[in-house]
């Protein structure tokens, strides 16, 4: 990593030091000429940049000499990157800006960080056909809509996100390794899930109870952190249910986490039997 006041000695440490990837701060608010970036332009495929808008630079365009680029992290940026231009890009980790262009049209795109995205839900990604992670933090989404159409999708992962309640799309989804829920403080009642087909481990930090857990057909693990009504006894019903994982144990829980995972065992043992 380097700041932007050593902009020009970095590029040239890259050069040297044949480095594939670039982290570039500006903590100074120090102008930088992007041309420099055609001296390592070949060989460049992760680059980083933090705390810059069009006032610290000159000769923008330079950022597209990239074409190697498989990896981009934008953390408080203000400029008009069109990430198509970027033909090798495979992930993205960025914090939302309005002046972002073409974000919609990565199909190519395999992971994707976005914090703060301000849409109201997330068709703006809906053709992102090749993405298999995806983690939405801190947004302004009301609703999953536009989710279904991400077939690829294996990890999912929705953070503090205040204004979150309508989660019915992953329904619509064929295959879920991995979804998370951490901290969507709108959201509480996870019923929707009842009867779900394609989630096979699941993490919730808070909900209010776990009915809708001994209909989910196909999950296999499930985490939390806090259950409201304390009644453990759905995650017994479950018939696929092989690990569950939750801390701590609390005084108004039916059962620990120790007699929840030796009673899902016993039973399913019983089955094979």
């Amino acid at each position: 990593m380097f700041e932007s006041n050593e902009f020009e000695q970095g590029i040239e440490f890259a050069l040297a030091n044949d480095c594939d990837g670039l982290q570039i701060r500006n903590t100074f608010g120090i102008a930088m000429d992007f041309r420099l970036f055609e001296k390592v332009a070949n060989q460049i495929v992760f680059l980083s940049i933090t705390g810059i808008s069009p006032i610290h630079i000159t000769n923008f365009e330079y950022i597209y000499s990239f074409q190697k680029l498989e990896t981009l992290y934008s953390d408080e940026v203000d400029l008009p990157i069109d990430f198509v231009r970027f033909g090798a890009l495979q992930n993205i980790g960025i914090l939302y800006n309005k002046n972002f262009q073409n974000l919609d049209k990565l199909k190519h795109l395999k992971s994707a960080v976005i914090r703060k995205f301000l849409g109201q839900d997330l068709r703006l990604f809906s053709d992102w056909e090749s993405i298999k992670v995806l983690h939405i933090y801190q947004s302004k989404i009301e609703s999953l809509q536009g989710i279904a159409e991400l077939r690829d999708v294996d990890t999912l992962v929705l953070a503090h996100n205040k204004k979150l309640k309508d989660i019915s799309s992953i329904n619509q989804l064929n295959y879920v390794a991995d979804l998370s829920f951490e901290k969507n403080s709108g959201l509480r009642d996870y019923s929707e899930l009842a009867n779900n087909q394609s989630v096979h481990s699941l993490f919730i930090s808070e909900l209010d109870n776990l009915e809708f857990i001994k209909s989910m057909e196909s999950l296999t693990s499930f985490s939390f952190w806090n259950c409201k009504d304390g009644n453990l006894f759905p995650l017994l019903e479950s018939p696929t249910l092989k690990k569950v994982c939750f801390t701590p144990n609390k005084k108004h829980y039916s059962h620990t986490m120790e007699q929840i995972n030796r009673l899902i065992t016993n039973t399913s043992i019983a089955k094979c039997d």
